[in-house]
């Protein structure tokens, strides 16, 4: 009460409601940070032009790449991954987050190749690239992986 006896709810309401908005501002803050959903700017891949070296066939083994079968990437700060794979170009968008990463299906130039073992390789890489949720990187390699945290695509630095 104040002075004249009367209570001032109206300063007792705005204290109430500032504490609510203030503790609910932490707690965005907090699940924001904890989630992981700030964006980071795709630092780890970025830079040098990467050799594929590796990748899992339909199998589900990872195998070394075709010797004449030359796959590569780059991937591109404004979140596109290009480069040359095997007959064609492509260009794929991504998405990486901390270790995680998304890229979508690449589309790609249309030139047939002669090698029918190529043409595999090339296929069975877009494929991957596609189902590509995880990213591991060292000073000298990335690998790709799945979901379940499989290998999909090894690459080393070009």
């Amino acid at each position: 009460m104040d002075e004249n006896g009367t209570g001032d709810t109206t300063h007792d309401r705005f204290k109430t409601v500032a504490g609510i908005l203030l503790i609910a501002v932490a707690v965005v803050v907090l699940l924001v940070f904890f989630s992981g959903l700030t964006a980071q700017p795709a630092i780890h891949p970025s830079g040098p032009n990467w050799t594929l070296v590796s990748y899992r066939d339909a199998t589900g083994v990872l195998i070394p790449v075709i010797n004449n079968g030359h796959i590569s990437a780059r991937f591109e700060q404004r979140g596109n991954v290009t480069s040359f794979s095997g007959c064609n170009q492509y260009v794929a968008a991504y998405l990486l987050n901390r270790n995680q990463m998304r890229i979508t299906y690449p589309l790609h130039t249309s030139i047939v190749c002669m090698d029918p073992g190529i043409t595999q390789q090339e296929e069975t890489y877009f494929h991957n690239l596609a189902q590509t949720a995880l990213l591991q990187t060292g000073p000298f390699e990335i690998t790709i992986l799945d979901a379940q945290g499989t290998s999909l695509i090894v690459f080393q630095k070009a």
